[in-house]
């Protein structure tokens, strides 16, 4: 082992030793409230009984929390940290097949290009690991089941992976827009173990809840998700429990709320809106606002899915990431849901462009531009240096949900190119097919 190999195992080793030790020590967080949300389930109790843990999940969210019960609340702090900082490697993993999967690849990946993936993610990356949130073990199951690298189109050779992506989806069902990918990608087996998989997750508390505690509990579930989701005002009071209007909620549809109508005096760290660069938005109606979140979601959907649909049988490499990677954005701008943590997700897309500027002179300086400009204002002006109330406004003005707009952007061209200017796009070298 070299020297400098040495240095990079000493501190990925160190790292991983604070990471666990301060998850360890967390008083509250997600995973204390997973273990309460499963006990209930497990008990026979109402999931969704006071004091509220987890409205805006399905009652078998507690049935895959449930291993969180086994050992006490610090070892399973330790455990669940462990169990991110391996996904954290499995997805490198993920990443670094696709990667010598490429043609153009005749090298392994640069260091610079790791470092700055793992920067432009990380400030993600420390707040889900801080209380135990589940995002990026989430997203490494969603990536296992949806990239795959040196696999041709129709070709299904590890379907198991569908196990993991039926998890997520038994989990919470915000993963749905990549069950279209997979039938396009000819990947039914891996489609089928999925559903069977979420399936079987969802009617499991049935054991617990018996059939008409399972019932009231769905039936209390799915009616705050259709409340959440089709209110006209995000800023007024949810019902059910379900997360009250923050800054760091950052989906279109707050962004589009903020910038189209106007923010009420009585929402949540409101002395933003006393801050001199603050502005406020058009005044549109919420209802007005609603209904153009409406148009602007079908055809986020309609065209992402066209542009792979028309890509479904391209051999070439580049789709398999950047098709999983339009996915990825498209599902954290559309979800109800959406904090900041959940971007921790987007590690592969930033490779995706990373990549593409290592291997591409036509769009170059555009991605590094816009790399640059999302790591200083996703990353770089945080509350650290601006304290919280700037940390607040550079989350009222959605730098993050724009950022998230532009990596899809870039995700589909690569998508959509065609083979020919793909190969000059990305290189010279010549598109084949296969993995080394």
């Amino acid at each position: 082992m070299t020297t400098r190999a040495k240095l990079w195992t000493i501190l990925a080793v160190v790292s991983c030793i604070v990471i666990i030790a301060r998850a360890a020590r967390k008083r509250h967080g997600s995973l204390q409230r997973n273990r309460i949300f499963a006990e209930r389930v497990i008990a026979g109790a109402n999931p969704y009984a006071q004091p509220p843990v987890h409205a805006p999940y399905p009652p078998s969210y507690g049935i895959v929390m449930a291993p969180l019960l086994l050992p006490g609340l610090t070892g399973a702090r330790i455990l669940w940290a462990m169990l991110q900082l391996t996904m954290l490697f499995v997805l490198a993993r993920v990443c670094l097949r696709w990667w010598n999967s490429l043609p153009e690849s005749r090298a392994p990946p640069p260091a610079w290009l790791w470092f700055a993936a793992f920067a432009l993610a990380f400030r993600y990356f420390w707040r889900d690991t801080s209380g135990g949130g589940g995002n990026l073990v989430w997203g490494t199951l969603v990536a296992l089941a949806c990239v795959r690298p040196g696999e041709a189109a129709g070709a299904d050779r590890r379907a198991w992976t569908g196990i993991g992506l039926g998890i997520v989806l038994g989990a919470k069902p915000t993963p749905l827009l990549f069950l279209p990918w997979l039938w396009m990608r000819g990947r039914r087996r891996t489609l089928a173990l999925a559903l069977a998989t979420a399936t079987a997750l969802h009617l499991a508390p049935m054991l617990t809840l018996g059939t008409e505690g399972w019932h009231a509990a769905y039936a209390h579930w799915l009616d705050g998700c259709w409340r959440y989701t089709s209110r006209d005002n995000v800023f007024a009071e949810p019902a059910f429990d379900f997360p009250k209007f923050t800054w760091m909620h950052q989906s279109l549809r707050y962004a589009m709320a903020r910038f189209l109508g106007t923010v009420p005096a009585g929402v949540h760290d409101a002395d933003v809106l006393e801050l001199p660069l603050f502005f406020q938005g058009l005044g549109l109606a919420p209802a007005t606002i609603q209904l153009l979140f409406r148009i602007t979601a079908a055809t986020c959907v309609v065209t992402t899915l066209g542009v792979l649909f028309a890509a479904r049988r391209k051999a070439a490499h580049w789709i398999e990431l950047a098709g999983p990677g339009a996915l990825t954005c498209l599902t954290l701008l559309l979800s109800p849901i959406t904090w900041k943590a959940h971007h921790v997700q987007l590690l592969p897309t930033f490779f995706l462009v990373l990549t593409a500027i290592a291997h591409s002179s036509r769009g170059r300086t555009r991605r590094r531009v816009g790399l640059v400009l999302y790591f200083v204002s996703c990353s770089v002006l945080a509350q650290l240096l601006l304290g919280r109330s700037g940390k607040n406004y550079m989350q009222s003005i959605y730098v993050v949900t724009f950022g998230t707009v532009w990596l899809l952007v870039e995700s589909l061209l690569l998508v959509a190119l065609p083979s020919t200017r793909q190969e000059q796009a990305v290189g010279p070298a010549q598109m084949g097919n296969g993995s080394r």
